[in-house]
């Protein structure tokens, strides 16, 4: 249902994006915001999905209502999209990765939950129950790991997506200019950047200080924040074999999702192991800054792996025209990251509520000028 109210003050995800600005300090929204080395790869997302263009259909159709039901992994959403795994979250903007869980969950959406994230697995397995999907980062060493996948199982998660796009930490030139650290490190620059959002403090005194709450029972004992913080750097500093994603695939008694496929042939070798879906993604251009876009990829990968398997997408999606494009390019299914943060910095739970509307609403409204009536059409009004 409409929210009037919010629907005057923030028609669009634009709208949101600027609120959330003006909300969160600084170094906080350029961790959210920011790519790698020059953000080429954040450039040409958006512009990829600018470029797809559809064929409207006026006359040969009578008045379309099409449904945006979607059934993937043996469960049926209210649409084709929903939260990408965040990490970080309660950073950009305190308690969101609840905010998301509540909104998300409740709009009948799968939400994606961080093994990065300011909230454990078991409490937001309590908010959104059936509807978690869990993202996990291999370790070394593989007990870490293996008794995060036991936790996700035992909180009754049904979907589990490995990360695989990390190979080695990262030099994001933005977080080490602004001393970005877990916990945040603050000095007289941030202190006068959290001066200067009330509204965030305020959050980050009730919930406190931010950490990775999953992963905390893990840290050694006795150990500094500098030394939790290198411990948990190192842990994730590993390549994803095939062997190790064939261990977790027996491990792993639940729907299984690969993350950060950008090729023929790595989508290819996930099939071939049993993976029920993979998620074409370059990461939101935070990881290579050559990656290249999902719409220039999803078409072969989903030549390659066929109509049976899965194929999810993320990547600039900053509308319900964007959800439909990449569903016209082959994928299933669409994850958003950033603008679910914009919507709980810009006006909290509700927020994500009224942007899930808003998703839902453009969508519904771009098939309809289309005349496809239903999800599926989507791919044989695509011209570019």
């Amino acid at each position: 249902m409409t929210n009037h109210r919010l629907n005057a003050k923030f028609p669009s995800i634009s709208y949101m994006e600027r609120a959330a600005a003006r909300r969160i300090p600084r170094f906080a929204f350029e961790f959210l915001q920011g790519g790698i080395g020059r953000e080429q790869c954040l450039i040409r997302n958006r512009q990829a999905l600018d470029e797809i263009q559809f064929s409207p259909e006026y006359l040969t159709l009578e008045r379309v209502n099409p449904s945006l039901e979607t059934s993937i992994f043996e469960q049926t959403f209210s649409a084709p999209f929903g939260p990408t795994p965040i990490g970080l979250s309660g950073l950009m903007w305190p308690r969101a990765a609840e905010m998301i869980a509540k909104s998300a969950s409740a709009a009948k959406l799968p939400v994606g939950l961080s093994m990065w994230a300011t909230a454990t697995i078991e409490d937001i397995a309590a908010i959104a129950g059936k509807f978690l999907w869990y993202q996990l980062l291999c370790t070394n060493p593989p007990e870490i790991e293996n008794d995060l996948i036991d936790r996700a199982k035992a909180a009754g998660c049904e979907v589990l997506i490995v990360t695989v796009d990390i190979p080695t930490i990262t030099r994001r030139e933005k977080d080490i200019a602004n001393g970005l650290s877990v916990p945040p490190h603050f000095n007289l620059s941030t202190l006068l950047q959290i001066a200067r959002r009330p509204a965030w403090a305020l959050a980050m005194l009730q919930s406190g200080i931010p950490r990775f709450q999953s992963l905390l029972r893990y840290l050694p004992k006795n150990a500094s924040m500098g030394e939790s913080a290198q411990f948990l750097a190192d842990i994730v500093d590993i390549n994803v074999t095939v062997d190790k994603l064939e261990s977790i695939r027996k491990r792993w008694p639940g729907k299984l999702v690969v993350k950060g496929i950008l090729g023929v042939e790595d989508a290819l070798c996930c099939k071939d192991l049993g993976v029920d879906g993979i998620v074409v993604s370059n990461h939101g251009g935070r990881q290579f800054d050559a990656a290249p876009s999902a719409p220039h990829v999803l078409p072969y990968v989903r030549e390659a792996v066929g109509s049976e398997m899965t194929l999810m997408a993320d990547g600039g999606v900053r509308s319900g025209l964007d959800i439909a494009r990449l569903l016209a390019c082959g994928a299933d299914f669409v994850l958003i990251g950033r603008p679910f943060i914009y919507a709980a910095a810009a006006a909290g739970e509700n927020g994500v509520s009224h942007m899930v509307f808003v998703l839902q609403e453009e969508l519904r409204q771009t098939l309809a000028q289309l005349g496809c009536r239903n999800l599926a059409e989507l791919e044989h009004r695509r011209i570019l």
